[in-house]
């Protein structure tokens, strides 16, 4: 797969420009957001009923990326890429839950530490990257 028109998915879809442009713009403001919310918050600068919404702050562009996923399926035209996406999905989101489970019981049943329930996203995230990387590895 040296040359990029052999692989139908290595041709970005308008609507896959503009899921990664949101994506993309979301990451930014997760970071914008996350580093003052934690320093603040780390730091004691930030205390009372404000800690609340400044802990909510970089959760905002997180909710926006997966809400990206939705818009850009339902733009989505091209029939084959939309399913080898939905199929991303669908394997993000069982290692992501399965995670979450098998962590869960450690956790509550074997003593394990407890870990931050926002690495589920990130576990979904990552899976989400890894797949679409496999798929267009694959040529498909």
């Amino acid at each position: 797969m040296d040359d990029a028109s052999d692989c139908a998915t290595c041709i970005r879809t308008p609507a896959q420009r503009r899921h990664s442009r949101r994506v993309l713009l979301a990451g930014l403001a997760y970071v914008v957001f996350l580093f003052p919310a934690v320093f603040a918050i780390s730091r004691g600068l930030v205390t009372g009923g404000w800690r609340i919404p400044l802990a909510l702050l970089p959760a905002l562009p997180v909710a926006f990326m997966f809400a990206s996923y939705a818009r850009y399926l339902a733009e989505e035209q091209d029939e084959y890429v939309r399913m080898l996406v939905v199929n991303q999905i669908l394997v993000a989101t069982t290692v992501s839950m399965v995670c979450a489970v098998v962590w869960g019981f450690l956790e509550d049943l074997g003593g394990g530490p407890n870990i931050p329930t926002y690495w589920v996203a990130i576990v979904w995230m990552g899976t989400q990257a890894v797949t679409a990387w496999v798929a267009r590895r694959r040529g498909a």
